[in-house]
């Protein structure tokens, strides 16, 4: 199978992302499968994998802002700050109004910050993940996190079961679980995830995603209609020996960054402005 793309996929709750991909890679008889940002095992939703050639924009997908649905438990603090975790303290419940939780909500909407991330988590200090730090007990410094919450929204508070449904529109390298922990202890409480969906990434949402187990060659979005979707600029040439070859153009386009195709809509390779009018490549071999 040499159809190149990708595929969005409804990853159930339970399984890795990487998971998700050995499934592709059996459901499709092929091996080159990759994907464009992780869910953690518990979180379901959005995963779009890359396809045979897609894997090699993996790097221009990967910046899309996020959609996520978020369950809370309050009063509870786990060291992975989901169920997943082993809990760390409980807090004696006590009540919090309403207006206590969407004067917080009012404080995260729009709010750019700068967040530490969870140290279970896949990020690297030192060539080392930090969740390996963590397995080890071993300390780690965690860098802060510059992010965007450009939209948080309140959709439900059950009193009974402690529990707070928020809506949240993010920027890449937003953790979701550690926005949980921020948003309580404004609050003065702990918390921790117990449901997260992945609604949206970049312009692919929910609604488009396959199930697991339903996914099909049919369901490849071809590279030329991906790159549209995420609004990056796509444009011909009449030098195509020249953009095979990995040679310099001109091009006579503002933007700065260009993805270049033949007739047949087949994206080559990804250019980028070197001075003036004149391009260089900065990706090739975008069809082979």
């Amino acid at each position: 199978m040499n159809k190149s793309g990708v595929i969005i996929v409804n990853k159930p709750s339970g399984i890795t992302t990487n998971g998700v991909i050995q499934k592709v890679k059996r459901s499709l008889g092929i091996k080159k499968v990759g994907h464009a940002g992780t869910l953690d095992p518990l979180a379901t939703g959005v995963v779009i994998c890359l396809v045979n050639n897609g894997t090699k924009v993996s790097d221009y997908l990967l910046n899309a802002d996020k959609a996520y649905i978020v369950t809370m438990k309050l009063f509870v603090a786990t060291d992975t700050y989901d169920s997943d975790g082993k809990i760390l303290h409980t807090q004696v419940p006590f009540e919090i109004s309403q207006s206590q939780i969407e004067a917080v909500v009012a404080k995260y909407d729009g709010l750019n910050y700068d967040q530490t991330p969870p140290i279970y988590s896949a990020i690297k200090v030192q060539g080392k993940k930090l969740y390996e730090y963590a397995l080890d007990n071993r300390e780690v410094e965690i860098q802060k996190r510059n992010i965007t919450i450009q939209s948080l929204k309140l959709l439900g508070y059950d009193q009974i079961k402690q529990e707070i449904t928020l809506e949240v529109k993010c920027s890449k390298g937003t953790y979701v679980r550690s926005l949980v922990v921020d948003f309580a202890n404004d609050l003065q409480t702990i918390a921790h995830v117990t449901a997260l969906q992945r609604t949206k990434s970049g312009s692919f949402t929910i609604d488009a995603a396959i199930n697991m187990h339903d996914i099909s060659e049919k369901d490849i979005i071809d590279l030329h209609t991906v790159l549209q979707n995420e609004q990056h600029s796509i444009v011909k040439t009449d030098n195509l020996k020249d953009v095979m070859l990995g040679k310099k153009i001109v091009l006579n386009t503002s933007d700065n960054l260009v993805f270049i195709e033949d007739e047949h809509h087949n994206i080559l390779a990804c250019y980028e402005r070197d001075q003036n009018n004149v391009f260089k490549c900065r990706r090739g071999g975008l069809n082979n």
